[in-house]
């Protein structure tokens, strides 16, 4: 059995090994890192330019904040990037850091995208449109790095995350699933075996009803290019034709065309009347509206819509039987054309397009999305900050880098084109008749618990503006982290309805749930004006929602309490790997031994049961544990959550064993706290959470008063002659307790002051 055990007398030894700090995020968007890179070949970019079409690796050095990391490889990438660039030297680079070392990452990652931006004279357009489409849908993460390699400076580049498994476990429940990357082929249609849907005989044929939908459209995008082949539409079922355009990367299925097949046949062959009842089964269909939202209010012109299927990647999801489409690749958008509000909506090719508009349900949701988007994140108050932030960090590289593609008068010229942009392009949208129509006004959404035998029931509340006449409210609930929604009709309270002064109140009543049962739900209101307007609450759903677990009971009493956390530990313990990671202490306030064999642990409301402590986890009477929140829940030796800690506060939980009805033993809330600064406990181990003076992994929490006469009275050991403010016994009593205390707590207080020691190692897992 693993016992955890303290012993005081080992943290007292020194560790100086190096060790990343916690908190540091390799796509930090107010960082710029510079990354080294050192080739031991004499004719290295020879054999970069020779193996470009292998997409062949050479190995070397990498080195970023002095953290050396041998034996990485290297190789150019991208098409258009490359070729375009001819001889110049600032090519695009892929780095994979484990190419050598199977276990090696780079803060985390293990394949970086280095690119050159090509198009692109401010850098910018990729990190702000892949950042601000992550709002929503997953996007890669992205910011800017400086290149150095063999000590020659190679200038700014935009860093953007791998579309990998480390992509898709920070947006999906596993990585259990199958990833592609639809790349098509060129050509304007008829290539391979590519099929209109209107031409098979149990569509409505779009166009029939699409008049109304673009009369009223401004000036339509053009060009593109793309066969369709990879748009999702139909090929037939023979699965070698979908393998010739779209790029299978990873999966865990043992036959993985065949779901992308169902949804092609799905999306293009069910007659239009009925698509809204099957298409959700197989396709995130909201998630793909966004995306087409995003590209067409941002004009990327290296997507889905503009490309007719090509630079995007799909994601099947196993656990919902779903696709879900993955934005990328978008260093060319908010250019110089006007697109339609409905780009793509007469072409065949594009079936997201040209079959979903034709739906009423989905047009009205796209366009409330179109309409978020303006309201929301193409504005000069949400994006020229973030321009001005991104110029101020990389300007003065830009002008030393004598490799870039573009003048700085270029660089300087195209952050004006880029605000520009935005200022136009929302106007020009919003010229756009359609937003004309007003929209239902959805003022709060509230719900009260309703305690039962069973569990717990929600009747959730929605209040409406009477301005504008409403159709109906529902509400789109779903039960756990993950999966599709399903509408439920709301009903109007009658008394409200009788106050035309008042709010209309919609209610509905939910069934009890067991704890630990995760809703996730948002409001939708359509209006009375014929057309079926739609508005959302959030706004930004089914991105954003509203959540409620079901809680567990609350435990009477408990023998073990969270005493002290650490969210930003940069030099005050180190965990048995030498890193200096987040941190929680838990403290057995019994004088028995605890077994936490089979408690949780999380950081998460919507996952109450995030990480169970090992079986055979004990704590001594009156001892210390530290669980390392560094997302490796799997490490050892220690203990390792599979959550980090935000150093902008959050909640903890500490839940009972499954036998024990998992009910609440302990919580803790707390805010923004600095690099090295901890929060615990005062008094120790019952007291209310405070910020403490002194950090004390492992150790009780010190009150403020108790430091400073610790240092008072070590200051007065070398003083002589000081009055002192006492006199008589109150002096000779105070001078007994001061010795005493230091007897008791010196020796913990070298601990807690000695720089960068390892107690850590305190922590011995015994078998």
């Amino acid at each position: 059995m693993a016992k955890i055990t303290v012993a005081f007398l080992v943290a007292l030894s020194l560790s100086c090994q190096p060790a990343r700090s916690a908190g540091q995020d390799l796509y930090d968007e107010t960082v710029l890192r510079t990354l080294e890179l050192e080739f031991s070949q004499a004719n290295w970019w020879q054999q970069l330019t020779s193996n470009y079409q292998a997409k062949q690796n050479i190995a070397a050095t990498l080195t970023v904040d002095g953290v050396i990391y041998e034996g990485v490889g290297v190789r150019f990438r991208g098409n258009t990037s490359y070729m375009m660039t001819g001889n110049s030297q600032k090519k695009s680079f892929n780095i994979e850091i484990d190419y050598t070392i199977e276990d090696q990452r780079l803060m985390g990652y293990k394949t970086l995208n280095l690119i050159n931006c090509a198009n692109d004279a401010t850098f910018m357009r990729e990190v702000l449109y892949s950042n601000t489409c992550r709002r929503q849908i997953p996007s890669a993460k992205a910011n800017f790095v400086k290149l150095v390699i063999n000590g020659e400076n190679w200038g700014i580049y935009a860093n953007i995350q791998q579309l990998n498994a480390e992509f898709i476990e920070d947006w999906f429940p596993s990585n259990d699933g199958t990833r592609w990357r639809a790349e098509g082929r060129m050509g304007m249609g008829g290539g391979g075996q590519t099929t209109p849907p209107n031409n098979n005989n149990n569509n409505t044929t779009p166009n029939r009803v699409g008049r109304d939908l673009v009369s009223f459209e401004l000036a339509e995008g053009g060009g593109g290019f793309g066969d369709g082949s990879a748009a999702l539409t139909w090929q037939g079922s023979d699965s070698t034709v979908y393998e010739q355009v779209y790029e299978l990367k990873s999966t865990k299925q043992d036959d993985p065309w065949a779901s992308l097949i169902n949804t092609c046949d799905v999306l293009n062959n069910t007659p239009l009347e009925q698509l809204p009842d099957v298409l959700d089964t197989v396709l995130n269909v909201d998630r793909a509206l966004w995306l087409c939202a995003f590209e067409v209010v941002f004009q990327d012109e290296d997507g889905y819509l503009f490309k007719r299927g090509s630079d995007y990647y799909i994601y099947y999801e196993p656990e919902t039987g779903r696709l879900h489409l993955m934005q990328y690749d978008g260093n060319e958008c908010m250019g110089t054309q006007q697109w339609s509000l409905f780009y793509r909506v007469d072409d065949p090719l594009v079936p997201l397009m040209y079959r979903l508009m034709f739906i009423s349900q989905y047009r009205q949701r796209y366009l409330a999305h179109v309409r978020t988007i303006l309201d929301s994140f193409l504005t000069e108050d949400t994006l020229w900050p973030k321009i001005d932030a991104y110029q101020a960090l990389i300007e003065q590289e830009v002008q030393m880098d004598n490799k870039k593609l573009y003048t700085t008068q270029a660089f300087l010229g195209g952050i004006t084109a880029l605000k520009t942009f935005i200022q136009r392009r929302r106007a020009t949208l919003l010229a756009n008749r359609i937003f004309d129509q007003a929209i239902p006004e959805i003022l709060s959404v509230d719900y009260d618990v309703i305690q039962e035998q069973a569990g717990q029931s929600l009747v959730i509340t929605a209040q409406l503006g009477q301005t504008v006449p409403v159709a109906d409210v529902q509400l789109f609930l779903s039960e756990g982290t993950y999966g599709p929604f399903t509408a439920l009709p709301m009903v109007l309270d009658g008394e409200s309805a009788s106050d035309s002064n008042d709010a209309a109140c919609y209610t509905i009543t939910l069934q009890a749930y067991p704890p630990g049962t995760v809703l996730r739900y948002y409001v939708q209101a359509t209006a009375a004006d014929g057309v079926g307007t739609l508005v959302f609450s959030p706004a930004s759903a089914e991105h954003d929602i509203y959540t409620y677990v079901v809680t567990y009971a609350k435990a009477e009493a408990t023998t073990v309490v969270i005493n002290e956390i650490m969210a930003r530990n940069n030099t005050t313990i180190a965990d048995p790997q030498g890193e200096y990671d987040d941190w929680i202490e838990l403290f057995n306030i019994s004088d028995e031994t605890v077994d936490l064999s089979g408690m949780y642990l999380s950081d998460n409301p919507e996952n109450p049961l995030k990480w169970k402590f090992p079986k055979g986890t004990t704590i001594d009477p009156g001892g210390y544990i530290i669980v390392w929140a560094d997302e490796n829940g799997s490490d050892e030796p220690g203990l390792h959550a599979n959550f980090r800690l935000s150093s902008q506060g959050e909640t903890l939980w500490l839940y009972d064993t499954d036998t024990h009805n998992n009910v609440l033993l302990d919580s803790v809330s707390f805010e923004v706290l600095e690099t090295d600064q901890s929060m615990g406990r005062v008094p120790n181990g019952q007291g209310p959470m405070q910020i403490l003076p002194v950090p004390s992994p492992l150790g009780p929490n010190l009150v403020p008063s108790v430091v400073e006469g610790i240092g008072s009275v070590i200051a007065k050991s070398n003083i002589k002659n000081v009055e002192s403010p006492l006199s008589g016994d109150d002096f000779l009593n105070f001078t007994f307790c001061t010795l005493i205390f230091d007897f008791l707590y010196l020796p913990f207080c070298f601990l807690v002051f000695v720089p960068r020691s390892s107690i850590g190692d305190a922590i011995a897992m015994e078998e």
